[in-house]
C-alpha cells in the first residue's frame, strides 16, 4: 500500500469518527439563535408548526425584533427522558437581550424524522431554566469526550510531522 493510499484512508476514517448524531444541545442553541434573525429567521427548520409555536413563547416578537438583539444564547446540559421509542430531552436556556432583559426558560426536544436520529424542538416553557447556570458552567462535554477529542488532537498532530517528515526527506533527495 502506498503512503498516500495509507494518508487517504486515515483522513477518512478520522472524517468518519467526527461526524456523529446530533445533540439536543446544540439543536437548541442553533433554534434559539434563528430567533435573533428577525422576520428572516427560521425556527421551523428545527420542528416545523411546534418550533414556531415554541419560538412565540420564548420570543413573542421574535418576527419583529432586529437581527442581532439578543445579546447572549446559552444552553445547559440536556435531561434526557423518556422511553428509548420515545425519548425526551429538556434543555434549559437563558437568553440576555441587547437591552438589558433576560429571558429564562427549558426547550423541549423529541426525536423526529422517518429514522428518529435527530432533534426536533416540540415546545418552551419560561422559568426555571436559570438554575441550570447557578454555580459553574460545564465545558458542555463529559470525561469521555474530552479523552476523545485529546486522542484525536494526539493523531492528528502525528500525521502532521509525519507528512511533514516525508515532504522534507523528498525535498532533499531530489537534485536542484
Amino acid at each position: 500500500m502506498s503512503r498516500r493510499t495509507a494518508v487517504g484512508a486515515v483522513a477518512v476514517v478520522l472524517l468518519v469518527a467526527c461526524g456523529g448524531a446530533q445533540r439536543p444541545e446544540g439543536v437548541a442553541e442553533r433554534w434559539l439563535s434563528s430567533l435573533d434573525q428577525g422576520a428572516a429567521g427560521t425556527p421551523d427548520r428545527f420542528g416545523g408548526d411546534p418550533a414556531v409555536q415554541a419560538a412565540a413563547t420564548v420570543l413573542p416578537d421574535w418576527r419583529t425584533r432586529d437581527p442581532g438583539s439578543l445579546d447572549r444564547i446559552e444552553v445547559g446540559d440536556a435531561v434526557l427522558g423518556g422511553t428509548a421509542a420515545a425519548a425526551t430531552a429538556a434543555v434549559p436556556f437563558r437568553i440576555e437581550t441587547t437591552d438589558g432583559g433576560t429571558v429564562t426558560g427549558t426547550v423541549e426536544e423529541a426525536p423526529c424524522g422517518s429514522d428518529g436520529e435527530g432533534w426536533c424542538v416540540r415546545g418552551a416553557e419560561l422559568g426555571g431554566g436559570a438554575s441550570a447556570f447557578d454555580g459553574s458552567w460545564s465545558a458542555g462535554a463529559s470525561g469521555a469526550d474530552w479523552v476523545w477529542a485529546l486522542a484525536a488532537a494526539v493523531l492528528l498532530c502525528g500525521l502532521a510531522v509525519a507528512l511533514v517528515a516525508v515532504v522534507t526527506r523528498r525535498s532533499a533527495r531530489s537534485p536542484t
